[in-house]
């Protein structure tokens, strides 16, 4: 981890994969993430692919690495008021769960604010508090198709497409990781906490929107939505005479130079090309001449050795079976492997961030359920008698390592 963020203390109650993604990069970058589950843990610790029946999923391990667990029953009022003492000397709470229910146990934002008038209240949700869609449930799927991801997924297709990735989930979580960091800048100059909202729903929107609001960006709108290069059908891998390739042809200068190198003088001199105003114009007429009359004509090194000799961005379509065995990956280190204590030999990938100059600490490992509990609440200034007492009574649950 990169300790940039040592001494803040970031809360999380969260579960499945926003609200953990985001507090495990700040955990990545040194905070003290306290993660506070449920005696039965985040549901998340059982969904996916685990090494032995009953262990922690490989897609849970993915997001709670650089934290510290502690399990409590929420409904006992003895455990309620543990949690408020820990939060009372937090710099954030992040949560991803409904307002209401978290309203319900207690911790609020006017709750918690008046208890930590300096604690950044981050909280994630579906869809935002202002607006006629609160409180609805939602996760990643359903926001996929709320927010019309699905609908430009399948553009071209023969009907909406879902990502195979958890897209709306890991964008939203970077949006709440950045808010948080914002929230915690401007209470150390001014000493005042505040509440911050993250919404699924509007957060997906604006990243559809960013390119593809287009014509309607202007009022009345002088053309439809869709960026016609995003939006073209022919920007997508291409075939070659032996393989796939995806090229980046962009701007002005990548299409007078590749289109020269390839002896297309007639599309040079052409309408088309005539100046680049006309290139943006007809730019999915130009794919489409790359896609069908150019590219199948030689094989994808062909093309790769051309496209980086004029400097255009181009690339194969790697399967995704073949990162671990990168090169550049390899050599940058992005693959981990670390034992853990109860799983064994597992394999990571690191946070994405190069540092200079930063003081650097080992990663923690993705923790047991309650591995913490104990150790936590006495830092908050939990009695042992307490803390004894929340354990026999199955408030609070610990975690005993098996022997050897």
């Amino acid at each position: 981890m990169l300790r940039l963020l040592d001494g803040k203390r970031v809360v999380e109650m969260g579960h499945i994969l926003l609200a953990p993604y985001a507090t495990q990069m700040l955990g990545d970058f040194g905070a003290d993430v306290i993660k506070v589950e449920s005696l039965d843990g985040d549901t998340y610790r059982g969904l996916g692919q685990p090494r032995v029946p009953g262990g922690m999923t490989a897609q849970w391990m993915a997001n709670n690495r650089n934290k510290r667990s502690i399990a409590l029953n929420l409904k006992d009022a003895d455990a309620r008021a543990a949690l408020m003492k820990l939060v009372g000397g937090a710099d954030a709470f992040v949560h991803n769960m409904r307002p209401a229910a978290v309203e319900r146990l207690g911790f609020g934002y006017e709750a918690l604010a008046k208890l930590n008038p300096r604690l950044v209240y981050a909280q994630a949700v579906g869809f935002g508090s202002s607006g006629p869609y609160a409180g609805r449930p939602a996760v990643d799927d359903v926001i996929q198709g709320w927010s019309g991801f699905a609908d430009l997924m399948g553009l071209h297709g023969e009907g909406p497409e879902m990502a195979p990735v958890a897209v709306c989930d890991v964008i939203t979580a970077l949006i709440l990781g950045q808010t948080v960091l914002a929230g915690m800048l401007k209470a150390a100059e001014t000493g005042k906490g505040c509440f911050l909202e993250t919404a699924m729903f509007e957060a997906m929107a604006t990243v559809g929107l960013n390119q593809h609001l287009n014509g309607h960006a202007f009022q009345p709108p002088n053309a439809g939505l869709i960026y016609a290069r995003t939006g073209s059908p022919h920007r997508r891998p291409v075939a070659t005479r032996d393989g796939w390739i995806i090229h980046a042809v962009y701007n002005f200068r990548h299409w007078t130079d590749f289109l020269g190198a390839v002896g297309r003088e007639d599309v040079l001199a052409g309408p088309m090309m005539a100046d680049r105003y006309a290139a943006a114009a007809n730019v999915g007429e130009l794919y489409r001449l790359l896609a069908e009359e150019i590219l199948p004509t030689r094989s994808t090194a062909e093309w790769l050795a051309l496209f980086a000799e004029l400097d255009i961005p181009a690339a194969p379509c790697t399967e995704l079976a073949a990162l671990e065995s990168d090169p550049h990956l390899a050599q940058v280190g992005l693959f981990r492997d670390y034992e853990h204590p109860s799983q064994g030999l597992c394999r990571e990938t690191r946070a994405p961030v190069e540092s200079r100059d930063v003081e650097t600490a080992p990663d923690r490992h993705p923790p047991e359920l309650g591995e913490h509990s104990e150790e936590i609440l006495r830092e908050a200034g939990v009695s042992a008698a307490e803390i004894a007492d929340l354990v026999a009574r199955g408030a609070l649950r610990g975690f005993e390592p098996e022997a050897a």
